[in-house]
Parts: structure tokens; C-alpha cells; sequence
């Protein structure tokens, strides 16, 4: 009997979701010039308010990775996701036409935006263990790559339909309609997703396909029967390879975030575009990061599989894409060219999607009783720029009137990134905790398993 391929199907799922996930998260870019307006509010207000999704996001990461690893994905991330699209719906009812004041209005933006936070948590932490779970690891990077190219698809063809609903319908109804999808999309999730050990699609020959690969689906301990060791947590975070890691998430994510929340405001007031061209440009810079992080993850693959070992496979994608990020500082000297700006922000952003491959080598060096806890500790310093990047970008703006110095701060964190791969991260391999067994058992397994492919 043939294998069946129910993990493709999940992985359209990731995909999707994704999607969704990155829209709720972009909606305020798009809409972000019109609340500023309205509610008068200063380029730190407005950055502040960027950032406050990133605050509470970054924050229940430790907790919400512990109960992922506890409790399992399918509950967690599908009550997660209705929860953050209720929340993004409730965000148009701050609008002036429910409340008297701006303040009032503001605090209700800062209120929904924090709580969407809260609710995406679980997001990438659930995406790293449901990959590591349902995918060997040769397909593992693709798989990766794969949904997390839907967050610059998806940006790619909403942003111009947000805009347009913007323009036409006011902010607020870019709100009403993100949000009900989300909430349609959870249910769904709700019912349709299983780990592979209950899935009803999956065979045993797929089962086997991803247990001799590496996956830990046919063989997953129950959900809520596997108790973290709080001691091998604490080694893994005294590596150098961990800090690498933390800190080219920093960097690789702060690029992302300039895209997700300053990008379209510099369109319309750095390059002086309306808000409609501002959304047809806003396309070309997210298409190319969505062939970059392709790119990338196919490459790694590629390389994996064709002998060379781990750490070249997925080091080099990344260091090349850090580096290569750098090339947003030349914006500065194209301001008064839009479509050579929005050029030159394109292959910066195929760049630094190209480099993303922070989760992928997650997932090779800590072991998968432990990805919840540990993605939780990566993703806080991914999104910490989500805190800090806006908000600094916003202090320069309105002391400098210019967008100058936020592109060569942003250069300037992709090239700390590069240097953090380059110095801290060695070699791509299971970090095995002294007395960890299923760790070493992990590891044992891995060994045998490379060996017996390259043989």
C-alpha cells in the first residue's frame, strides 16, 4: 500500500493560518496613518502602538510554550486563534463613533492590540512542534519555508485589498473583516486538525515515513503526560549556539517588523505616495520575501540532502540573507526615486526572508520534548524587536523628521545577526542535556538516521 500524504494537508493548514495571522497582525500598518490622524496622535504614539502587540506577545511566550508541550496544539491553537481574531474584530469598535474621546478610542486600540498579542502566542511555537511532529527532517525546512511564506503572500495580496477597504469603507471595517475570517478559520481548525498518532488520514506507511525521518509522530507521548525538565531548560539556555540563535532572531525580525508596521507610513510619507499606490507597492517588497523564504528553505533542503552536513545546510542560508539585508541603508540615497526605493526594499526583504530559517535550526538543536519551552524563550527575542524596533523608529522620526537613520539602524541589527551566527552558533546538532534521556535517545536516533541516508 502506498504512504498517504496527510501531512501535506496540514501543512496547507499552517499555511493558512498563517496567512491569517499575518493580517491581523499588518491591518494597523494599513491603517495606521488614518487612527494617527484621527485620534492626533504623535509618531511615538503611533509606534507605541505597533509595539504593544509585540509587548504582550513576547511576555506570554514562556508560559504559553509550557503549555503547548502540556497540553498539545490542536486545543491551544485553535482556541487561540478564534481569540485573537475576536479580538481583531473588536479593534473597529474603537472608533470615534463609540467612543467620545480619543483617549478613549487610543487606550481601546492599546487594550485589543495588547490582547491580540496574548492570543497569538502560541503561533509559531505550535507551527515548529506540528512541523517537527508530522515532517521528517529532510523535508523540514521546505515544510517550514512553506507556511511561512504565506505571511508574505498573504501581505502581498491583502495589503492592496486592505488599503482599498480603507479608502473606500473607512479603518475600521479592515477590522470587521479580517476578524471574522479568523474566527471561521479556528473553528475549523478546531475540528479538522489531529496529531498524526489520531489522525484518520494518515496510514502506517506515512507514519513510518516520518518516524525513521526524524518525526516524532507515531510516537509522540500524549498530550498533558510529558513534564518538562526545568534543569535541561536551564542548560540549553547556557549554550552559545542558544544565544546565537536568540540574538539572529533579533536581528532577522526586526526587518520583518519595520515591514509590518513603519513600512506602508514610509510609502506614504517618505516616498510620498496615496494610500492606494502605497498598497500596489507594498506588493512587490512582500512577493519577494515570499520567494525568498522559498529560496532559502529549499536550499537548506537541498543541501541536506545532498551531503553536506546540518550545520553548512542551514547556516548558510542565513548568514548570506543577514548580510545581504544590509542593503536597505541604500534606500537613503533613492527618496526622491519611488520605484527604485521600493526596488531596493524588495531585495532587501527577499533577503532577510531568505535568511529565515530561525525555527528550521530551532527545531535540529533542541530536543522535541522541550520545542514548546524553548521556542517560547526564541520567539521572545524574536519579537522583542517587535517591541523595541518601532518604537525607536518612531523616537527618530519625530526627532529627525526622516527615515534616514531607521534604515541604518535596521541595516545595522541585520549586521549584528550576521556576526551572531558567524561567532555564536557552532555546530547544527541536538543539544543534549547531562541526564536527559530522552534527549540522548533523541540524539542517538538522529545519528543513526543521518547515517543510514548518507549511506
Amino acid at each position: 500500500m502506498k504512504p498517504t500524504r496527510a501531512r501535506f494537508s496540514i501543512l496547507l493548514m499552517l499555511f493558512v493560518v498563517t496567512a491569517i495571522n499575518y493580517m491581523d497582525r499588518a491591518n494597523l500598518a494599513v491603517a495606521g496613518s488614518h487612527i494617527q490622524g484621527e485620534f492626533f496622535l504623535s509618531a511615538t504614539q503611533l509606534g507605541l502602538l505597533f509595539s504593544m502587540f509585540t509587548w504582550f506577545y513576547a511576555i506570554s511566550q514562556i508560559p504559553v510554550g509550557y503549555l503547548l508541550d502540556r497540553i498539545g496544539s490542536r486545543w491551544l491553537y485553535g482556541s487561540a486563534i478564534v481569540l485573537w481574531s475576536l479580538f481583531t474584530l473588536l479593534m473597529g469598535l474603537a472608533s470615534h463613533h463609540f467612543f467620545t474621546t480619543a483617549t478613549a478610542s487610543f487606550m481601546m486600540l492599546l487594550v485589543c492590540r495588547a490582547l491580540i498579542g496574548v492570543a497569538e502566542a502560541p503561533s509559531f511555537p505550535s507551527n515548529t512542534k506540528i512541523i517537527a511532529t508530522w515532517f521528517p527532517d529532510h523535508e523540514r525546512a521546505r515544510a517550514t519555508a512553506t507556511y511561512s511564506s504565506a505571511q508574505y503572500i498573504g501581505l502581498a495580496l491583502l495589503t492592496p485589498l486592505l488599503s482599498f477597504i480603507v479608502s473606500q469603507w473607512g479603518w475600521e471595517m479592515s477590522f470587521y473583516l479580517s476578524g471574522l475570517v479568523g474566527i471561521v478559520f479556528g473553528i475549523y481548525w478546531l475540528v479538522a486538525y489531529r496529531d498524526p498518532q489520531h489522525s484518520r488520514k494518515a496510514n502506517a506507511q506515512e507514519l513510518e515515513i516520518i518516524r525513521k525521518g526524524g518525526g516524532h509522530g507515531s510516537t509522540h507521548s500524549p498530550a498533558g503526560s510529558t513534564k518538562v525538565n526545568w534543569q535541561s531548560v536551564k542548560y540549553i539556555l547556557r549554550q552559545r549556539t542558544t544565544w546565537g540563535l536568540f540574538i539572529a532572531q533579533f536581528a532577522a525580525s526586526s526587518t520583518l517588523y519595520f515591514f509590518l508596521t513603519w513600512f506602508i507610513v514610509y510609502l506614504e510619507k517618505g516616498l510620498h505616495l496615496s494610500i492606494d499606490k502605497a498598497g500596489i507597492g507594498a506588493m512587490f517588497p512582500y512577493l519577494m520575501a515570499m520567494a525568498g523564504v522559498l529560496c532559502g528553505g529549499t536550499l537548506s533542503d537541498v543541501l541536506l540532502k545532498r551531503g553536506h552536513s546540518r550545520t553548512f545546510a542551514r547556516k548558510l542560508p542565513v548568514m548570506a540573507g543577514m548580510l545581504l539585508t544590509c542593503s536597505i541603508a541604500l534606500v537613503n540615497f533613492f527618496q526622491d526615486s519611488p520605484v527604485i526605493a521600493i526596488a531596493i526594499l524588495s531585495f532587501a526583504f527577499f533577503a532577510n526572508a531568505f535568511s529565515n530559517l530561525g525555527w528550521v535550526v530551532c527545531s535540529d538543536v533542541i530536543p522535541r520534548h522541550l520545542i514548546g519551552t524553548l521556542g517560547g524563550f526564541l520567539n521572545i527575542f524574536g519579537n522583542l524587536s517587535g517591541i523595541v524596533s518601532p518604537i525607536i523608529i518612531g523616537v527618530i522620526l519625530q526627532r529627525t523628521h526622516s527615515f534616514q537613520y531607521a534604515m541604518w539602524y535596521i541595516a545595522a541589527v541585520a549586521l549584528t545577526g550576521f556576526l551572531a551566527y558567524l561567532l555564536l552558533v557552532g555546530k547544527i546538532e541536538v543539544i543534549t542535556p547531562p541526564g536527559d534521556e530522552r534527549a540522548e535517545s533523541k540524539n542517538r536516533f538522529e545519528t543513526s538516521s543521518n547515517v543510514q541516508r548518507e549511506a
